[in-house]
């Protein structure tokens, strides 16, 4: 199973699942009493979702300055094992091991993630939930298929599939429900091709409907579905 994601045509089904993820929370949002226009959703980003992608875009940058920062943060299943370069296993996300091109598609991608997880999570919740997918992903292409790299595609791609884990858990409507089936199907669809990123879904949705149970977040679904039946909450 390979996580390089070299094959451009696997990238469309990277791309959806992001598509999706921010469809679905930008439908969620305006279909919240609290919140009327798409436009809001998008603009202005929560100061949350803005650290979290600069952090992550000023790593990016620094490595294209510094090339030798990529042997210091990127995935190496030998060095983690043997030498107890633990490390490697979140900073491998930080950092892009292609050029310009990929770095600014994998930046806009996670851009585009980082709203909407913020927008849907809250904060706090987005904010454990890319660390515990990078994590994940990190052992996973580092003990079970290992495998020398590094990029942000597998925390993208897990913090966006944390939205198709929370659908179902919080009731949300069919449209919503739908996003979570097609994303389930699309990870399967590249772990049957053989991609890693594909286990990074599935995880993201695993995540997702764990932290939604035992922490659901104050969700614009459900707080629209409250309104209208006359609940108040406080």
């Amino acid at each position: 199973m390979s996580s390089s994601g070299e094959d451009p045509r696997l990238w469309v089904l990277y791309v959806a699942v992001v598509a999706i993820a921010a469809a679905s929370a930008s439908r969620s949002w305006s279909g919240s009493a609290a919140h009327s226009t798409i436009r809001s959703f998008w603009w202005r980003p929560p100061v949350a979702a803005t650290v979290l992608w600069s952090v992550v875009a000023a790593m990016s940058l620094a490595r294209l300055i510094f090339p030798d920062l990529l042997d210091v943060f990127r995935r190496q299943p030998v060095r983690t094992r043997d030498v107890g370069e633990w490390w490697r296993i979140l900073t491998a996300g930080l950092v892009e091991d292609g050029g310009v091109l990929l770095t600014v598609v994998n930046l806009a991608l996670f851009a585009v993630v980082a709203l909407a997880i913020v927008r849907v999570w809250g904060w706090y919740r987005a904010l454990g939930l890319v660390v515990a997918g990078q994590v994940l992903w990190g052992l996973f292409t580092t003990f079970v298929f290992p495998s020398d790299g590094a990029g942000t595609t597998g925390a993208t791609l897990a913090s966006a599939a944390t939205l198709a884990g929370l659908w179902p858990v919080v009731g949300a409507p069919r449209s919503l429900l739908l996003a979570a089936a097609t994303t389930f199907v699309l990870g399967v669809l590249l772990v049957l091709a053989g991609d890693a990123h594909g286990v990074a879904i599935l995880i993201g949705m695993l995540l997702g409907a764990v932290l939604a149970t035992v922490l659901p977040p104050p969700h614009p679904a459900r707080a629209s579905m409250s309104a209208m039946r006359g609940d108040v909450h406080t």
